[in-house]
Formats: C-alpha cells, sequence, structure tokens
C-alpha cells in the first residue's frame, strides 16, 4: 500500500511538471505572439512626430525672394485661403525669418493631391508645423529633443580664456558663460599667463549632432594664485552658483541709488519726447524726481571711472562693478569726498548728491544701468542675488557639491582637453 502510494505521488509530480512546463511554454509563445502584434502596430514618425506611411513627403528649400504666399501657391491653395492661413498663422511665425535655403517639408494624402501639412524649419533645433486638419489650419510651434552629456574642460591660460577654450576643442560659448559666474570674482580682461581652470558643464545635442553649450555645473579656476569655486544648485528656496562654502558667487545690486524711496518722474523709454530738445528720442535710465543734496548712493561694490563735468549730463559719476554691470549718475550737484577716476567704492556709499546740473529742468537723478555695455532698465531686470544656501538647505547642498567635484576629479587626469562622460544622459524640449 506505501509502495502504491509512493507511486501515484511521483506520478503526481511528474505530471505538474510537465503541465508547469507546457503552460510556461504556452506563456513564452503568447508573449512572442503579442510582441509581433505590437511591433506591427508601430506607427514610424519622422523626426516632427509625423507618422509618414500615411502620407507622400517631399523636402523642399526655400528659393530667392519666395514667402509663404507663394509657397502656398505652389500647391494649389486658393489666394482667399492662403490669405486666411496667413492671418491664422501670424501668432506662430513671423514672415520676416522665411530665408532663402531653409527647409521645409510637404506631407500629401496618399490618395489625395493636395497637401494636408507643411512643416518649416527656421533652424536645427525649432519648427513650425501647418496642420489644415478638417479644412481649418492649426499651427505651433515645436523644437527637437536636446540630448545632454556632462563634459569637462580644463586648461592653462595663454592667451585668452575664450582662445584657451578654443584651442581645447570645447566651443567658445563656454569661455562666455565662465566670465559671467566669475564676473564678480575675476577681471577676465586682466588674465595672467598660468592662470588655469577646470569646468563640468552639459553639451546639448540633437541627435548626434551639436547644438550648443547647456549649464555649467561646477567649475574652479585659479587666478594669480587664488582659486574661486563656483557650483550650480538649484531647490525650491534658492538657485544659483554657490561657493564651496555656500555663499552666493553673485553680489547684488540695489534696486536704486537712495536710501529711501524716491519718485520716479522719467520712466526708461526707447522713445521718450525730450522736455528741452522738444523731439523724440531713447531715455535710456530712470529719472528720479528728489530734493538738491539727497546723497545718492553706489548700487554696488565697483571701481570708478569717471568722475567730471559731461556737459548735457551735468556732473556725472560712472561706475564699473564687474565684468558685465556698469552704473552712471547724472545731472548730480557734485561728488562726495573720495571720489575721483579710479576709486574703490562699496555697495550703499554715498557718490555723489542730486543736482540740476546740465540740460535739466529740474532737480533730479538721472540713473543708467549697463548689462555688457548695453542699456537695459533697472527696474524690469532680474538682478543678481547675493543670498547664501540657508542652514536647513545645507546638507543637501554639500552632497550637490561633492558629487560635482568627484566628477571633475574624475576627469582631472585627463586634461588635456574636453572630455565627455557620455553615461550621462537626458532629454528635455519634447515635442
Amino acid at each position: 500500500m506505501f509502495r502504491t502510494l509512493l507511486v501515484s505521488i511521483i506520478t503526481s509530480f511528474v505530471l505538474l511538471g510537465c503541465n508547469t512546463g507546457k503552460t510556461e511554454k504556452s506563456q513564452v509563445k503568447k508573449e512572442k505572439q503579442n510582441q509581433q502584434v505590437d511591433s506591427a502596430n508601430v506607427v514610424k514618425r519622422d523626426m516632427y512626430g509625423t507618422p509618414v506611411d500615411s502620407f507622400q513627403v517631399a523636402d523642399h528649400e526655400i528659393k530667392r525672394n519666395e514667402s509663404l504666399y507663394v509657397i502656398l501657391d505652389k500647391f494649389d491653395f486658393t489666394p482667399k485661403e492662403i490669405h486666411s492661413f496667413t492671418q491664422k498663422a501670424r501668432n506662430v511665425l513671423d514672415f520676416n525669418n522665411l530665408r532663402p535655403g531653409q527647409r521645409y517639408r510637404t506631407y500629401a494624402s496618399v490618395d489625395d493631391n493636395g497637401i494636408s501639412r507643411l512643416v518649416w524649419q527656421p533652424n536645427k533645433l525649432e519648427y513650425v508645423v501647418f496642420d489644415w486638419a478638417k479644412d481649418s489650419l492649426k499651427a505651433y510651434r515645436a523644437a527637437h529633443p536636446l540630448k545632454k552629456k556632462k563634459s569637462v574642460a580644463s586648461g592653462e591660460v595663454s592667451s585668452s580664456l575664450y582662445q584657451t577654450i578654443s584651442d581645447k576643442g570645447a566651443s567658445p560659448l563656454l569661455a562666455y558663460k565662465m566670465a559671467d559666474i566669475f564676473a564678480w570674482q575675476i577681471n577676465f580682461f586682466g588674465l595672467r599667463e598660468g592662470d588655469s581652470f577646470n569646468v563640468l558643464y552639459e553639451k546639448q545635442f540633437i541627435g548626434d549632432d551639436f547644438w550648443s553649450v547647456g549649464d555649467v555645473l561646477a567649475a574652479t579656476f585659479n587666478h594669480r594664485g587664488e582659486i574661486y569655486q563656483a557650483y550650480k544648485y538649484s531647490n525650491g528656496e534658492v538657485e544659483g552658483y554657490f561657493t564651496n562654502e555656500g555663499k552666493s558667487v553673485e553680489k547684488a545690486l540695489l534696486k536704486a541709488p537712495f536710501k529711501f524711496s524716491q519718485r520716479i518722474s522719467s520712466p526708461f523709454s526707447r522713445n521718450r519726447y525730450h522736455p528741452i530738445l522738444k523731439k523724440r528720442r531713447p531715455h535710456y535710465g530712470i529719472d528720479y524726481a528728489a530734493p538738491r543734496g539727497t546723497p545718492v548712493l553706489s548700487v554696488g561694490d565697483g571701481i570708478v571711472t569717471k568722475a567730471e563735468y559731461g556737459n548735457g549730463s551735468g556732473y556725472i559719476v560712472k561706475i564699473e562693478h564687474n565684468g558685465v554691470y556698469q552704473t552712471a549718475y547724472m545731472h548730480l550737484r557734485g561728488f562726495a569726498d573720495g571720489i575721483h577716476r579710479g576709486a574703490k567704492v562699496e555697495q550703499g556709499q554715498v557718490i555723489a548728491y542730486v543736482g540740476n546740473t546740465g540740460m535739466s529742468t529740474g532737480p533730479h537723478l538721472h540713473y543708467s544701468l549697463y548689462k555688457n555695455n548695453q542699456p537695459v532698465n533697472a527696474l524690469g531686470i532680474d538682478l543678481p542675488s547675493s543670498e547664501s544656501i540657508p542652514d536647513s538647505l545645507m546638507e543637501d547642498f554639500k552632497k550637490v557639491r561633492d558629487s560635482l567635484n568627484k566628477q571633475l576629479e574624475s576627469k582631472n587626469s585627463n586634461s588635456a582637453g574636453d572630455t565627455e562622460n557620455e553615461s550621462m544622459i537626458t532629454y528635455v524640449n519634447n515635442h
């Protein structure tokens, strides 16, 4: 009896194993069939996300003197239709940007001679889609996905940062980004031979083609024997570049050159009527109506580059804050003690007093802010912030900083030029 029971149990296990094997084979077969079905259902799309199997696709090049009207006319749209399309597309397309040599692609239905979609590519990254769905135009802008790779560039300055980075095979745009980050610490027009740098940054690609330089993630600059460091850190509370200790690399600029608020009598304008010249001209600054003798403050640390009488500007003070920002203060009554060309000033220091000199209709201060030598509206621009990492985020910042340092150090041995970390890939700007 025991022998009969043992045989029965063994038989059951054998049958169970066979059935299990059959079940597994059946599941594998079913999965393969599903994969084949899914593969058959995959829609083939081109670089613009259009299902090409549904259309007859043709590529074209804009010829000399061709406009959108001429292009659409070639595809048998009526003048009335073209007028309607161009009116609807004005918010999406600047027709003045159509240039000879630019590419566009048309999509015609397989069973219809007319086109139902047109894609115009003004540059390698962006494109504009015109989609005629159910006799109505849908126009929108889009961009190709950008692939980002982390790269490291390092070297020793021989002539200029721009030239050194170019010689290392990196994009010159990287030099401009680094100069902008360290603008408060380093005078990039005063670099010395032997100054060196090490920078971790992002390269942006469209497919396999290089597009541009992305964010600088971390950088170290050895200038005249002094080490400067900057780490990019972004959190809901703070964002910017910070030193090894978590202090902001940037220094703040005051919004206005006064201790107390003063009334704005004339704002920044590209086309203001001049009360003395009796004609319209740009007003690249802000006029503050303030009592004669009101102290005028420097909005930031810097060096005085001009302190003199400037005819129409009256008494004027100009200050170079760094390689990016400059300010000018005009129609002054006079200068504060110690203010002369070459003098160093600190943020909030009294540099002059409100006056009525030059072409002026009454006591006021004309204050101008320049960024990269171009006048900007001081009230409309996002000025740098000197906010440091708060204590609540220091631990998180240190983790980010240490990780960036490891990535910099891991590439330090290959300092002959620009290297890439192929494993660090992300995608942005999807359709």
